[in-house]
């Protein structure tokens, strides 16, 4: 009598099935990945030269182009990500030289921004591995941890996780100060150390020698009305991708990446254009499936699994409302809350939760 396979093991076959063909979408076309260097880092080293050579000689109608310029430097942004997880191009080297040419750019030092990352790919939305720094935007804090602070350090919480605070304040004090200093960095992480200080002193000698050509003041306005908007934008995007209604958080023994893709992330769907300038980032479900997988392949890979149509979707719209709400998770529930459903839930007794890691 021939075996049959249990109902479970049918769906561990068919998961590793599904995750055996998202992982074909990985290899770069180099023709496209080349091309897409050159348009955009290109296209935002033109931006910037009109802008200096227009304000340089008082055509401040040059300042129209803001906007394109900043939406570029997103897109450099998603550039260096990709060559940070080695999507971009298949020579890890080519890699490396496109991804710190591009923090040039985008004031984001590679190799200490790209291993903080790839810690986040190894355990996002795991409830027991918190805490990172670099993590502020896609980690959380638990309502019983939330009751369990003082007073003060309540209010000092909901003061950071305010939106004003949150998006406006802290993403440029994050590119423009705390990634000059190797921040939340073992000591043992030499090389990424270096490659702080390297950056520092390649934008030292690039900004300090536009500053000396075109003034401090038109250099720093400039630098900023660029960098500014960009940084925002993109702190929005991913805070909306990880911290969501519907998000999942998982302890470790149940935590594996594949899962945590499917509803640890979600799927924001940008206009054509805000897609273009993001990288295709909103597709960040698929991106977390298999980060090896270049920005211009991950709109196939979604349409071609259907695994992915549980995978919580936003539009733009709905999306800029979730960045004001959902902030705590809530262990009993099994969800993220607002501050105002955490206070009606406010247990009598918070429990003492051991220290996260």
């Amino acid at each position: 009598m021939p075996h049959l396979a249990s109902p479970k093991t049918n769906a561990v076959r068919d998961r590793m099935s599904d995750i055996r063909s998202v992982k074909t979408y990985q290899s770069p076309h180099h023709p496209t990945s080349l091309f897409q260097a050159v348009t955009t880092i290109g296209g935002l080293l033109a931006c910037y030269a009109v802008l200096f050579t227009g304000m340089s000689h008082h055509i401040h109608a040059v300042l129209l182009l803001l906007p394109l310029a900043s939406g570029l430097a997103i897109r450099t942004f998603t550039l260096q990500h990709d060559c940070g997880h080695g999507s971009l191009f298949r020579s890890a080297a080519v890699n490396r030289l496109v991804g710190r040419l591009c923090s040039l750019l985008t004031l984001t030092p590679y190799d200490h921004w790209r291993r903080h990352h790839a810690i986040h790919h190894g355990d996002w939305n795991n409830i027991e591995s918190r805490g990172r720094l670099s993590d502020i935007y896609s980690d959380c804090t638990t309502v019983s941890e939330y009751y369990n602070m003082s007073r003060s350090e309540r209010l000092v919480y909901r003061i950071s996780k305010n939106p004003f605070i949150s998006i406006l304040i802290m993403p440029p004090l994050i590119f423009f100060i705390v990634y000059r200093i190797p921040f939340d960095t073992p000591r043992s992480w030499q090389a990424e150390r270096w490659g702080v200080h390297t950056t520092n002193l390649c934008l030292l000698l690039l900004y300090g020698g536009l500053a000396y050509i075109f003034g401090f003041g038109t250099t720093a306005l400039l630098a900023f009305g660029v960098v500014y908007p960009a940084a925002v934008i993109g702190v929005a995007l991913f805070l909306v991708q990880h911290k969501f209604e519907g998000v999942h958080w998982e302890r470790s023994e149940h935590w594996n990446a594949f899962e945590a893709a499917l509803t640890g992330c979600s799927f924001l769907r940008l206009p054509r254009l805000l897609n273009w300038f993001s990288g295709n980032i909103g597709l960040h479900h698929i991106h977390h499936a298999a980060p090896g997988i270049p920005n211009y392949r991950l709109a196939a890979c979604h349409e071609a699994h259907s695994i992915f149509s549980e995978v919580k979707t936003f539009g733009l719209g709905e999306a800029i409302r979730e960045l004001f709400r959902h902030t705590l998770w809530d262990e009993a529930e099994s969800r993220m809350v607002p501050f105002a459903t955490a206070h009606r839930a406010r247990p009598r007794r918070a429990a003492i939760i051991p220290e996260p890691g």
